[in-house]
């Protein structure tokens, strides 16, 4: 009976501030069509556009496939945890770095999806507008970004419901796309065979391919597993998302860009004529992306701020829109690349503390006994960030280890020291 009460009395804020309940969990198809939703980002079509012209065509495939494999590792142990403890990346912060500590890397979260917003809001607006010149940029930037702030506001099951629409309608259109490209350009040989300088290091392409999608990989991937009955699923689904979706967004990019000169789904498909798929697709691919941005980011916010998500998200909302007005877009990039370096390390504390410092159980959210800051769990990261500038052997993966043994033995000398 309170399990039921629970449910009803959270659905409007999605469990921001406590574990979901097995009751509310959702079917294994709901969780993959929402997450599938969320890796359709723009970013890693255009990480795909500057692994594409900087490697040889064999070198991309293998780059793009080991940066997806190590993303999905790295959203495997995140969903994994977060299905065993329902938690969103939010409070699993709170349980890391402290009742003060976890406001540093939900900063992070919030300056990442609001951002993200900003530009799938403008390039709403951009696309529309070279579809259709008719169509002014900013007024469809606007609707837009009030539209999607909408869905995301209403939660998981409307989220679900457009991502139902959206996530095959992208893969059937992207298939078709990338079959066609493949043929105008003559098959693989024909791919081979267009000179292009190595601008890329494998290892810089990789490094590039992970920096893509770590933000969700890492920090989104909690705010869906949670809602997964077990962790066979979680693995499962995000074992999908990654290496499927997020793969074939990655050579999108690469294959769009070499052979079209054209990183951008709906430009490509444009390019080949099929201009009523482009605009469907793009609006569809950028939707289902921007509103899990506000989604999760209100879900960071809502985890320590006294405030209903509901109204978080709107002023999401807002802010997103006003940084789609005023070109946000042209600044971003290298934020993107220092996220490749930042939160990478933020897996191996993360499940430290879960394996060593709380043995796989989370204790309740409000009888949690908490520092204000965690200060082991900072040195971890900072040690994490800095092994990522050591070009030995593959970055990504060197961060998150070094910092899963820093915060491993900090763990397990705290808990020697209370024995």
């Amino acid at each position: 009976m309170d399990e039921k009460k629970e449910v009803v009395v959270d659905s409007g804020e999605e469990y921001s501030k406590s574990a979901v309940p097995m009751s509310a969990r959702k079917p294994f198809m709901s969780a993959l069509i929402i997450s599938l939703g969320y890796v359709f980002v723009v970013t890693s079509m255009q990480a795909g556009s500057t692994i594409g012209v900087g490697l040889p065509f064999g070198s991309m495939v293998g780059a793009v496939l080991l940066s997806s494999l190590i993303l999905t590792v790295l959203s495997c142990i995140m969903g994994v945890i977060a299905t065993k403890s329902g938690l969103s990346f939010g409070l699993l912060s709170r349980y890391s770095f402290g009742k003060a500590g976890t406001w540093v890397p939900i900063a992070i979260v919030a300056i990442t999806t609001i951002g993200w917003f900003s530009i799938d809001a403008y390039l709403i607006g951009d696309s529309a507008h070279r579809l259709f010149p008719v169509l002014p940029t900013l007024l469809i930037a606007i609707l837009g970004g009030v539209g999607m702030t909408l869905t995301a506001r209403n939660g998981t099951k409307w989220m679900n419901w457009l991502s139902n629409i959206a996530v095959p309608v992208i893969l059937i259109f992207g298939v078709i796309s990338i079959v066609w490209a493949f043929r105008d350009v003559g098959g693989i040989e024909g791919m081979n065979a267009i000179v292009k300088e190595d601008t890329l290091t494998f290892a810089q392409a990789v490094t590039l391919g992970v920096g893509s999608y770590a933000v969700g990989s890492v920090m989104f991937t909690p705010d869906i597993m949670r809602f997964a009955k077990n962790a066979s699923t979680s693995i499962v689904v995000m074992i999908i998302t990654i290496m499927i979706g997020n793969s074939f967004m990655v050579f999108f990019g690469a294959i769009g860009s070499v052979v079209y000169n054209d990183p951008d789904i709906m430009g490509v498909l444009a390019i080949q004529g099929l201009l009523a798929p482009a605009f469907a697709v793009m609006v569809l691919n950028i939707w289902s992306t921007a509103q899990g941005c506000v989604y999760s980011g209100s879900m960071s916010l809502a985890s320590v701020i006294k405030m209903p998500r509901k109204r978080l998200v709107l002023i999401f909302g807002v802010l997103g829109i006003i940084l789609a007005c005023v070109g946000f877009y042209n600044m971003f990039g290298t934020y993107i690349n220092f996220l490749a370096s930042t939160v990478p390390p933020l897996v191996g504390l993360i499940f430290a503390d879960f394996l060593f410092k709380y043995k796989g159980v989370y204790p309740e959210v409000d009888k949690a006994n908490l520092p204000k800051a965690d200060w082991g769990s900072f040195l971890a990261w900072i040690v994490g960030f800095g092994v990522s500038y050591i070009q030995v052997g593959l970055p990504s993966i060197n961060c998150v280890i070094a910092a899963f043994l820093v915060k491993m033995v900090i763990d397990l000398a705290a808990r020697k020291k209370e024995a």
